[in-house]
Protein backbone atom coordinates (compact mmCIF):
# COMPACT_ATOMS: atom_id res chain seq x y z
CA UNK A 1 0.00 0.00 0.00
CA UNK A 2 1.38 3.40 -0.99
CA UNK A 3 2.28 5.64 1.96
CA UNK A 4 1.07 9.21 2.30
CA UNK A 5 3.54 11.97 1.44
CA UNK A 6 3.68 15.69 2.20
CA UNK A 7 4.53 18.26 -0.47
CA UNK A 8 5.42 21.83 0.43
CA UNK A 9 4.90 24.46 -2.28
CA UNK A 10 6.27 27.97 -1.78
CA UNK A 11 4.64 30.72 -3.87
CA UNK A 12 7.25 33.45 -4.08
CA UNK A 13 4.79 36.31 -4.66
CA UNK A 14 1.59 34.57 -3.49
CA UNK A 15 0.87 34.22 -7.21
CA UNK A 16 -0.14 30.78 -8.58
CA UNK A 17 1.10 31.97 -11.99
CA UNK A 18 4.48 33.05 -10.64
CA UNK A 19 7.58 31.38 -9.24
CA UNK A 20 6.95 28.18 -7.27
CA UNK A 21 9.36 26.01 -5.28
CA UNK A 22 8.29 22.53 -4.22
CA UNK A 23 9.83 19.92 -1.96
CA UNK A 24 8.69 16.45 -0.95
CA UNK A 25 8.85 14.96 2.53
CA UNK A 26 11.66 12.43 3.07
CA UNK A 27 13.30 13.29 -0.25
CA UNK A 28 16.11 15.50 -1.51
CA UNK A 29 14.17 16.33 -4.70
CA UNK A 30 13.51 20.05 -5.12
CA UNK A 31 11.64 21.56 -8.10
CA UNK A 32 11.49 25.16 -9.26
CA UNK A 33 8.80 26.46 -11.63
CA UNK A 34 9.87 29.78 -13.15
CA UNK A 35 7.89 31.74 -15.80
CA UNK A 36 10.08 32.94 -18.66
CA UNK A 37 9.36 36.58 -17.90
CA UNK A 38 10.68 36.05 -14.35
CA UNK A 39 13.68 33.92 -15.29
CA UNK A 40 16.04 36.46 -13.68
CA UNK A 41 14.81 35.03 -10.36
CA UNK A 42 17.16 32.10 -11.01
CA UNK A 43 20.11 34.43 -10.41
CA UNK A 44 19.10 34.72 -6.74
CA UNK A 45 19.28 30.98 -6.05
CA UNK A 46 22.64 29.44 -5.24
CA UNK A 47 21.36 25.88 -5.73
CA UNK A 48 20.62 26.66 -9.39
CA UNK A 49 24.36 26.80 -9.99
CA UNK A 50 24.55 23.06 -9.20
CA UNK A 51 23.88 20.09 -11.55
CA UNK A 52 20.24 20.03 -12.60
CA UNK A 53 17.65 18.39 -14.82
CA UNK A 54 15.41 20.97 -16.49
CA UNK A 55 12.34 21.07 -18.72
CA UNK A 56 11.13 23.98 -20.85
CA UNK A 57 7.38 24.04 -21.56
CA UNK A 58 5.21 26.08 -23.90
CA UNK A 59 2.18 28.03 -22.67
CA UNK A 60 -0.26 25.33 -23.74
CA UNK A 61 1.88 22.69 -21.99
CA UNK A 62 1.96 20.47 -25.06
CA UNK A 63 5.64 20.88 -26.07
CA UNK A 64 8.73 20.34 -23.96
CA UNK A 65 12.51 20.46 -24.23
CA UNK A 66 14.38 18.35 -21.67
CA UNK A 67 17.99 19.05 -20.78
CA UNK A 68 20.70 18.74 -18.13
CA UNK A 69 23.35 21.16 -16.98
CA UNK A 70 26.01 21.79 -14.39
CA UNK A 71 24.81 25.36 -13.87
CA UNK A 72 21.24 26.28 -14.79
CA UNK A 73 21.83 30.02 -14.49
CA UNK A 74 24.47 29.85 -17.21
CA UNK A 75 22.59 27.34 -19.37
CA UNK A 76 19.26 29.17 -19.52
CA UNK A 77 20.89 32.27 -21.06
CA UNK A 78 21.51 30.26 -24.23
CA UNK A 79 17.92 29.02 -24.33
CA UNK A 80 16.57 32.55 -23.93
CA UNK A 81 18.33 33.47 -27.16
CA UNK A 82 17.91 30.28 -29.19
CA UNK A 83 14.54 28.82 -28.15
CA UNK A 84 11.37 30.85 -28.66
CA UNK A 85 8.63 28.34 -27.86
CA UNK A 86 9.01 28.03 -24.09
CA UNK A 87 7.27 30.08 -21.42
CA UNK A 88 7.96 27.94 -18.34
CA UNK A 89 11.17 26.51 -16.92
CA UNK A 90 10.87 23.56 -14.52
CA UNK A 91 14.21 22.88 -12.82
CA UNK A 92 15.10 19.88 -10.68
CA UNK A 93 17.97 19.95 -8.18
CA UNK A 94 18.89 18.08 -5.05
CA UNK A 95 18.31 20.02 -1.84
CA UNK A 96 21.55 18.63 -0.38
CA UNK A 97 23.64 19.06 -3.53
CA UNK A 98 24.09 15.31 -3.99
CA UNK A 99 23.52 15.24 -7.78
CA UNK A 100 26.60 15.27 -10.01
CA UNK A 101 27.09 15.57 -13.78
CA UNK A 102 26.74 11.83 -14.37
CA UNK A 103 23.50 11.75 -12.37
CA UNK A 104 21.78 14.52 -14.31
CA UNK A 105 22.92 13.09 -17.65
CA UNK A 106 21.29 9.80 -16.64
CA UNK A 107 18.14 11.67 -15.54
CA UNK A 108 18.00 13.58 -18.84
CA UNK A 109 18.22 10.42 -20.92
CA UNK A 110 15.63 8.63 -18.79
CA UNK A 111 13.25 11.62 -18.80
CA UNK A 112 13.44 12.03 -22.60
CA UNK A 113 12.86 8.32 -23.12
CA UNK A 114 9.87 8.27 -20.78
CA UNK A 115 8.30 11.47 -22.19
CA UNK A 116 8.53 10.09 -25.76
CA UNK A 117 7.16 6.71 -24.66
CA UNK A 118 4.14 8.27 -22.92
CA UNK A 119 3.48 10.70 -25.76
CA UNK A 120 1.53 13.43 -23.98
CA UNK A 121 3.95 16.15 -25.11
CA UNK A 122 5.80 16.96 -28.30
CA UNK A 123 9.43 16.50 -27.24
CA UNK A 124 11.56 19.21 -28.87
CA UNK A 125 14.91 17.46 -28.39
CA UNK A 126 16.53 16.82 -31.77
CA UNK A 127 18.35 13.71 -30.52
CA UNK A 128 17.74 11.23 -27.74
CA UNK A 129 20.57 11.55 -25.19
CA UNK A 130 22.59 8.39 -24.66
CA UNK A 131 22.14 6.88 -21.22
CA UNK A 132 25.49 6.97 -19.44
CA UNK A 133 26.72 4.06 -17.39
CA UNK A 134 26.08 4.50 -13.69
CA UNK A 135 26.89 1.79 -11.20
CA UNK A 136 23.77 -0.34 -10.73
CA UNK A 137 23.48 0.70 -7.07
CA UNK A 138 23.60 4.38 -8.08
CA UNK A 139 21.07 3.81 -10.87
CA UNK A 140 18.50 2.56 -8.39
CA UNK A 141 19.11 5.57 -6.16
CA UNK A 142 18.66 7.96 -9.08
CA UNK A 143 15.51 6.17 -10.28
CA UNK A 144 14.06 6.53 -6.76
CA UNK A 145 14.91 10.23 -6.96
CA UNK A 146 13.16 10.42 -10.36
CA UNK A 147 9.99 8.89 -8.86
CA UNK A 148 9.90 11.81 -6.43
CA UNK A 149 10.50 14.25 -9.28
CA UNK A 150 7.57 12.78 -11.22
CA UNK A 151 5.25 13.35 -8.27
CA UNK A 152 6.40 16.93 -7.75
CA UNK A 153 6.27 17.90 -11.43
CA UNK A 154 2.78 16.42 -11.82
CA UNK A 155 1.51 18.14 -8.67
CA UNK A 156 2.80 21.45 -10.04
CA UNK A 157 0.60 21.04 -13.13
CA UNK A 158 2.99 19.49 -15.68
CA UNK A 159 1.73 15.96 -16.41
CA UNK A 160 4.65 15.10 -18.68
CA UNK A 161 5.30 11.70 -17.14
CA UNK A 162 1.75 10.57 -16.35
CA UNK A 163 0.75 7.50 -18.40
CA UNK A 164 -2.31 7.82 -20.60
CA UNK A 165 -5.24 5.79 -19.37
CA UNK A 166 -5.98 2.53 -21.12
CA UNK A 167 -9.19 2.42 -23.12
CA UNK A 168 -10.54 -0.08 -20.61
CA UNK A 169 -10.12 2.39 -17.76
CA UNK A 170 -12.47 5.05 -19.14
CA UNK A 171 -15.52 5.05 -21.33
CA UNK A 172 -14.85 7.13 -24.44
CA UNK A 173 -16.51 7.31 -27.81
CA UNK A 174 -14.85 5.70 -30.74
CA UNK A 175 -13.49 8.40 -33.00
CA UNK A 176 -10.61 8.84 -35.42
CA UNK A 177 -7.27 9.26 -33.69
CA UNK A 178 -5.98 12.81 -34.07
CA UNK A 179 -2.49 13.31 -35.33
CA UNK A 180 -0.32 15.40 -33.05
CA UNK A 181 -0.49 19.07 -33.98
CA UNK A 182 2.29 21.56 -33.55
CA UNK A 183 1.53 24.87 -31.86
CA UNK A 184 1.46 26.61 -35.24
CA UNK A 185 -1.19 24.19 -36.55
CA UNK A 186 -3.45 24.21 -33.50
CA UNK A 187 -6.73 26.13 -33.85
CA UNK A 188 -8.15 28.01 -30.87
CA UNK A 189 -10.12 31.19 -30.17
CA UNK A 190 -10.43 31.30 -26.37
CA UNK A 191 -7.98 31.93 -23.57
CA UNK A 192 -8.89 30.40 -20.21
CA UNK A 193 -7.23 31.94 -17.18
CA UNK A 194 -7.07 30.61 -13.61
CA UNK A 195 -9.09 32.55 -11.06
CA UNK A 196 -9.33 32.40 -7.28
CA UNK A 197 -11.13 34.22 -4.50
CA UNK A 198 -13.15 37.30 -5.43
CA UNK A 199 -11.23 37.95 -8.65
CA UNK A 200 -14.15 36.95 -10.86
CA UNK A 201 -16.48 39.50 -9.29
CA UNK A 202 -13.99 42.33 -8.65
CA UNK A 203 -12.37 42.23 -12.09
CA UNK A 204 -14.22 40.08 -14.59
CA UNK A 205 -17.73 41.27 -13.67
CA UNK A 206 -17.25 44.74 -12.20
CA UNK A 207 -14.42 45.94 -14.49
CA UNK A 208 -15.27 43.89 -17.60
CA UNK A 209 -11.61 42.88 -17.75
CA UNK A 210 -9.06 40.28 -16.71
CA UNK A 211 -5.49 41.40 -16.24
CA UNK A 212 -1.85 40.54 -15.75
CA UNK A 213 -2.42 37.61 -18.12
CA UNK A 214 0.65 36.11 -19.76
CA UNK A 215 -0.02 35.74 -23.51
CA UNK A 216 2.39 34.80 -26.27
CA UNK A 217 2.38 37.75 -28.67
CA UNK A 218 1.71 35.53 -31.68
CA UNK A 219 -1.49 34.30 -30.01
CA UNK A 220 -3.16 37.67 -29.46
CA UNK A 221 -4.77 38.00 -32.89
CA UNK A 222 -6.29 34.52 -32.62
CA UNK A 223 -8.23 35.21 -29.43
CA UNK A 224 -11.93 36.12 -29.54
CA UNK A 225 -13.11 35.03 -26.09
CA UNK A 226 -11.85 34.99 -22.50
CA UNK A 227 -13.02 32.42 -19.95
CA UNK A 228 -12.20 31.72 -16.32
CA UNK A 229 -11.21 28.48 -14.61
CA UNK A 230 -12.14 28.97 -10.96
CA UNK A 231 -9.84 27.20 -8.51
CA UNK A 232 -10.89 24.84 -5.71
CA UNK A 233 -13.41 24.31 -4.28
CA UNK A 234 -15.23 25.26 -7.53
CA UNK A 235 -12.62 23.73 -9.86
CA UNK A 236 -14.41 24.42 -13.12
CA UNK A 237 -14.86 26.72 -16.12
CA UNK A 238 -18.18 28.53 -15.65
CA UNK A 239 -18.04 31.93 -17.39
CA UNK A 240 -16.83 33.48 -20.62
CA UNK A 241 -17.19 36.73 -22.55
CA UNK A 242 -16.28 38.18 -25.95
CA UNK A 243 -12.97 40.04 -26.07
CA UNK A 244 -13.06 43.66 -27.24
CA UNK A 245 -9.41 44.62 -26.73
CA UNK A 246 -6.10 43.23 -25.46
CA UNK A 247 -3.41 45.69 -24.38
CA UNK A 248 -0.11 45.51 -22.47
CA UNK A 249 -0.43 45.58 -18.69
CA UNK A 250 1.66 48.44 -17.36
CA UNK A 251 4.67 47.42 -15.33
CA UNK A 252 4.33 43.72 -16.17
CA UNK A 253 6.37 42.89 -19.29
CA UNK A 254 4.88 40.00 -21.25
CA UNK A 255 1.52 40.33 -19.51
CA UNK A 256 -1.70 41.88 -20.80
CA UNK A 257 -5.09 43.20 -19.76
CA UNK A 258 -8.02 41.62 -21.59
CA UNK A 259 -11.16 43.75 -21.98
CA UNK A 260 -14.50 42.14 -22.77
CA UNK A 261 -17.92 43.42 -23.87
CA UNK A 262 -19.60 42.92 -20.48
CA UNK A 263 -22.04 40.34 -21.82
CA UNK A 264 -20.82 37.55 -19.57
CA UNK A 265 -22.16 34.12 -20.45
CA UNK A 266 -22.61 31.44 -17.79
CA UNK A 267 -22.20 27.89 -19.01
CA UNK A 268 -25.29 25.76 -18.55
CA UNK A 269 -22.95 22.83 -17.95
CA UNK A 270 -19.69 23.97 -16.31
CA UNK A 271 -16.53 22.17 -17.38
CA UNK A 272 -15.54 20.50 -14.12
CA UNK A 273 -12.13 19.20 -13.05
CA UNK A 274 -13.56 15.85 -11.96
CA UNK A 275 -11.09 13.07 -11.17
CA UNK A 276 -8.13 14.50 -13.10
CA UNK A 277 -6.45 16.92 -10.64
CA UNK A 278 -3.40 17.12 -12.91
CA UNK A 279 -5.50 19.14 -15.40
CA UNK A 280 -6.22 22.02 -13.01
CA UNK A 281 -5.11 25.29 -14.59
CA UNK A 282 -2.22 27.15 -12.99
CA UNK A 283 -1.62 29.36 -16.00
CA UNK A 284 -3.52 30.47 -19.12
CA UNK A 285 -4.46 27.82 -21.66
CA UNK A 286 -5.93 28.07 -25.16
CA UNK A 287 -9.02 26.21 -26.38
CA UNK A 288 -11.82 26.48 -28.91
CA UNK A 289 -15.03 27.92 -27.45
CA UNK A 290 -16.98 25.23 -29.28
CA UNK A 291 -15.05 22.56 -27.39
CA UNK A 292 -15.59 24.32 -24.06
CA UNK A 293 -19.34 24.49 -24.67
CA UNK A 294 -19.49 20.81 -25.56
CA UNK A 295 -17.34 19.36 -22.78
CA UNK A 296 -18.40 18.21 -19.34
CA UNK A 297 -14.97 17.75 -17.79
CA UNK A 298 -11.45 19.10 -18.16
CA UNK A 299 -10.42 15.62 -19.33
CA UNK A 300 -12.99 15.69 -22.12
CA UNK A 301 -11.96 19.21 -23.12
CA UNK A 302 -8.29 18.26 -23.12
CA UNK A 303 -9.01 15.19 -25.23
CA UNK A 304 -10.82 17.30 -27.82
CA UNK A 305 -8.02 19.83 -27.90
CA UNK A 306 -4.97 17.62 -27.86
CA UNK A 307 -6.25 14.18 -28.83
CA UNK A 308 -5.04 12.40 -25.69
CA UNK A 309 -7.05 9.97 -23.57
CA UNK A 310 -7.16 10.89 -19.88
Amino acid sequence: MARAKTIQIFLKDSDPNGVKIAELSVSTAKVYVIPRNQISFANTRQDLTSPALYMLFDDERTSVYIGECENFIHRIKNHEVNKDFWQWAVVVVSSNGSLDKADVKFLESYAVMKAIEIGRFEVQNRTNPNQNNLHEFKQETILDFFDDVELLVSTLGFNLFEPLKDEGDVAIEEKPVKEHQTNAERVYDTIVGPCKGEGRIKAFEEKNAWWAVRIGQSNIDKLKYVALYEAAPISSIRYYAKITKIEPFEGKPGKYIIHHDGNIQKLENPVILGDTPQLALYGPRYYKLEDILNSKTMAELTNKTYGSNY
